[in-house]
C-alpha cells in the first residue's frame, strides 16, 4: 500500500520539490556530493574566493515531526485531497511500546514523528523541509541532511550566520530542533593572503564548532580538499572485513563464492561514492589497492596478484574507479529531466553534425577553462 501511495504522490509533487533535494528518483548521495564539490571547486578556481560551509543536524529529525505541518505542506503542493487524507490516517493514531527481554510496556499513541524504515517516510520529510533555504543558492539537501554553502569573496563579510539563523527559525516554527553540538562549520580557504574569518555562528547562544574534516553522506570532506581522512576511514572499515574472508576460506568456501563476498562486502566499501574522490594521488591509490591484493591473496594464496585478477575476472581498483566515473557521467547525461542539478552541469556530448568539419578524434564535449589542477581533475571536468 505504501508503494502504491508513493507512485500516486510522486508525480503530483516531483516538479514542485526543491531541485537541490537529492533524496528523489534519478538522484543519489553521489549526485549530491558531486554537485557540492563541483560548486566548491568552481568557486575556488578563480583564486579570489573562499568557501564557508554549515552542516545542519536536526535533533531526532524524524521523531519531532509535527503531522499538521506535513499535511499543510501537502495542501500547499496541491496534492489530491483523498491522498492527503490517506497520508494523515497513515501518520496519526500510531501506537508503540518498549520491549526489554521478556518485559513489554503498555501501548502509547504517538503525537508526532515519522515512522522510520518505511518507504513513505523519507519523501514526507523531503516535503516537510521543501521550503527551507529556497532563496539561498548554496544549499544541499538529502532527506534530513542539510548543508549550506557560501562563496565569500576576498575581504567581504560572510552572510552565513544569517542563513544559520534562518534554518534555526525554520526549525522552531515547525516544532523541530537543531542540535548545536552536532552542527558543524568548515572553512575552505586557499587564498594566498588569507584573511581569518572571525565571524562565529551561534545556535541558541551556543557557538558552532569549526572542524577540519566532516563526514557528509558517508564521505569525509576535509578543508584542504584532500582525501586522506576518507581513505583512512574506508581502509579501516575494509580491513576489518578481511578477517571474515579468512574465516570463510578456512571453512572451505569456494573461490567463486569468496569473490562474490569480497565484491559485495569489501570492494563496495572501497568504491562508495568513488566518482567524488576518484582523483587520488598515487600513494592513496596504492593504499586502496593493497586491500584488494590482500583479499585476493586470501582467495588465491599460490598465485600472483595479476594472475589472481585474471582468475577472478575482476579489475584493479584504479581501473574500476575510472569505469565508475565514466558510467556516472553517461548515466547522468541520460536522465530525462532537468530536476537534477548535476544533469545541468554535465553538458551532453556533441555529435559530429554540429560542426562543419571532421576530426580523426573529435572532442565531443565543450571545453571548460580551468585554472587549478584540482578542478581540472574533478569528474565533471575530466570526463566531459
Amino acid at each position: 500500500m505504501e508503494r502504491f501511495t508513493i507512485n500516486s504522490l510522486m508525480p503530483q509533487v516531483i516538479d514542485q520539490l526543491d531541485p537541490k533535494q537529492f533524496a528523489l528518483p534519478n538522484k543519489s548521495t553521489t549526485h549530491a556530493l558531486v554537485y557540492l564539490l563541483h560548486q566548491i571547486l568552481a568557486a575556488l578556481d578563480s583564486g579570489h574566493n573562499f568557501i564557508r560551509l554549515f552542516f545542519a543536524d536536526f535533533r531526532k529529525g524524524f521523531d519531532l515531526v509535527d503531522h499538521s505541518v506535513i499535511i499543510n505542506e501537502l495542501e500547499n503542493l496541491n496534492v489530491h485531497p483523498v491522498l492527503t487524507r490517506w497520508i494523515k490516517a497513515f501518520l496519526t493514531n500510531r501506537q508503540q511500546c518498549v520491549k526489554v527481554d521478556c518485559h513489554k510496556s503498555s501501548w502509547k499513541t504517538t503525537n508526532g514523528g515519522l515512522p522510520q524504515g518505511t518507504c513513505l517516510g523519507p519523501l514526507l520529510f523531503a516535503i516537510l523541509v521543501n521550503p527551507l533555504l529556497k532563496d539561498w543558492n548554496g544549499r544541499l539537501k538529502f532527506v534530513d541532511d542539510t548543508t549550506a554553502m557560501e562563496v565569500v569573496p576576498r575581504c567581504s563579510p560572510s552572510l552565513l550566520p544569517l542563513v544559520v539563523q534562518e534554518i534555526s527559525n525554520f526549525s522552531s516554527a515547525r516544532g523541530m530542533e537543531l542540535n548545536p553540538k552536532k552542527c558543524k562549520e568548515m572553512i575552505i580557504n586557499f587564498l594566498q593572503y588569507r584573511i581569518p574569518c572571525n565571524q562565529s555562528m551561534f545556535i541558541n547562544s551556543q557557538c558552532v564548532e569549526r572542524v577540519h574534516s566532516f563526514k557528509i553522506l558517508g564521505v569525509y570532506l576535509s578543508d584542504d580538499l584532500t582525501w586522506n581522512a576518507h581513505v583512512d576511514h574506508i581502509l579501516k572499515k575494509a580491513n576489518s572485513r578481511l578477517f571474515a574472508l579468512r574465516l570463510l576460506k578456512k571453512a572451505g568456501l569456494g573461490h567463486t563464492d569468496l569473490i562474490t563476498i569480497y565484491c559485495s562486502v569489501i570492494r563496495s566499501v572501497l568504491e562508495y561514492a568513488s566518482p567524488v574522490w576518484a582523483a587520488l594521488p598515487d600513494y592513496l591509490s596504492s593504499h586502496l589497492e593493497s586491500v584488494q591484493k590482500r583479499a585476493l591473496k586470501i582467495i588465491f594464496p599460490d598465485i600472483s596478484y595479476y594472475e589472481a585478477l585474471q582468475s577472478s575476472k575482476i579489475k584493479t581498483l584504479e581501473c574500476r574507479r575510472d569505469e565508475l566515473c565514466r558510467r556516472f557521467i553517461n548515466s547522468t547525461r541520460k536522465i530525462a529531466c532537468n530536476n537534477n542539478p548535476v544533469h545541468n552541469i554535465i553538458r551532453p556530448s556533441r555529435s559530429l553534425g554540429e560542426h562543419d568539419y571532421f576530426l580523426r578524434r573529435p572532442n565531443n564535449s565543450a571545453t571548460v577553462r580551468t585554472f587549478t589542477e584540482r578542478f581540472d581533475n574533478f569528474i565533471t571536468i575530466k570526463y566531459m
